[in-house]
């Protein structure tokens, strides 16, 4: 099978419009199912994504791996040392090779550690050929990103947790967009605003974006997540506020805790007031996430309000 798009794959590719959005959609939702599969924490389940041949090929930063054994056995390696993985895509981008094979390639990040503590990204590429149980991958391309300063904060070694559940009843929704570090819409429910916390500006950059980019690893576009209000259903903006449960883990406390939000309380909204003030109070003295870098000396409030740079 050729593995390059020549000249007569471009010739059936303008012939046939039709023909590969259709497999582009297909080719995006195997990238979808490749994320959810490594999110269940199953790296066998991971490994039957690949083809069954000795020819399936894996490179990592420069190691290069043969053999859906040997691939298998790599999987399982990866999830004995990290714990878990928590992975988000995005600047996805298909390529159909032809009727029965197509490459896609992305930017993704990896929250890795019982608690999610640790930040990895980089860039992949999958290479899929269609058997006769479906899509497979036959070859991946993994390399990590320059280091900047996202990836270079200290990751939070959370000794300490969060909320353990809900105090008042809960409503589901699917993670549709992420807007900012503390919004995000919801798939028949509009846009959220998280409550208790506040994230930086994105014209706070690079801040705002790095808060962002947090708030997408902890709640993946797709994923399904748990609503609780308050006593006030919206901002004056019209906005649901809410606060935000995903694997047991309150997402309004995790920003804080792991230092990409800070503390902003308006009453009569403060269920889990004490919770999130202790969770900027030792998030500051162990200096983890932006306030590694000094990034709210400015705080987001005081920047919509113009009283800071």
């Amino acid at each position: 099978m050729r593995s390059t798009l020549g000249l007569a794959g471009l010739l059936l590719l303008s012939a046939s419009p039709d023909w590969a959005q259709t497999l582009e959609e297909q080719l995006q939702a195997e990238v979808t199912r490749f994320v959810e599969t490594v999110n269940r924490g199953d790296p066998r389940a991971v490994a039957e994504l690949y083809v069954h041949c000795p020819g399936v090929g894996s490179i990592g930063d420069g190691q290069i791996s043969r053999g859906w054994e040997t691939v298998a056995d790599l999987l399982d390696l990866a999830y004995g040392q990290l714990g878990s993985i928590r992975m988000t895509v995005d600047s996805l981008t298909v390529m159909p090779l032809g009727p029965d094979a197509g490459l896609a390639y992305f930017r993704y990040r990896w929250l890795v550690g019982s608690r999610h503590a640790q930040i990895w990204w980089g860039a992949m590429t999958l290479v899929f050929v269609r058997t006769a149980d479906g899509w497979r991958v036959a070859h991946d391309h993994t390399s990590s990103l320059p280091t900047d300063s996202f990836a270079a904060l200290p990751a939070p070694a959370l000794t300490d947790s969060g909320p353990r559940a809900p105090i008042r009843q809960t409503t589901s929704c699917v993670v549709g967009h992420i807007v900012d570090g503390d919004t995000f819409e919801c798939s028949g429910v509009g846009r959220i605003r998280l409550i208790g916390m506040d994230t930086p500006e994105l014209s706070q950059a690079p801040f705002g974006a790095m808060a962002t980019q947090a708030l997408a690893a902890l709640i993946p576009v797709g994923a399904s997540v748990e609503l609780e209000r308050d006593v006030e259903l919206r901002d004056q903006y019209g906005r649901l506020l809410a606060y935000v449960w995903t694997d047991g883990l309150l997402v309004n406390w995790m920003l804080v805790r792991q230092g990409w939000a800070v503390l902003l309380t308006y009453p009569p909204n403060v269920q889990y007031v004490e919770w999130l003030t202790a969770g900027q109070r030792q998030a500051r003295e162990d200096r983890v996430g932006l306030w590694a870098i000094d990034a709210f000396e400015c705080l987001p409030v005081d920047r919509r309000r113009g009283r800071c740079d």
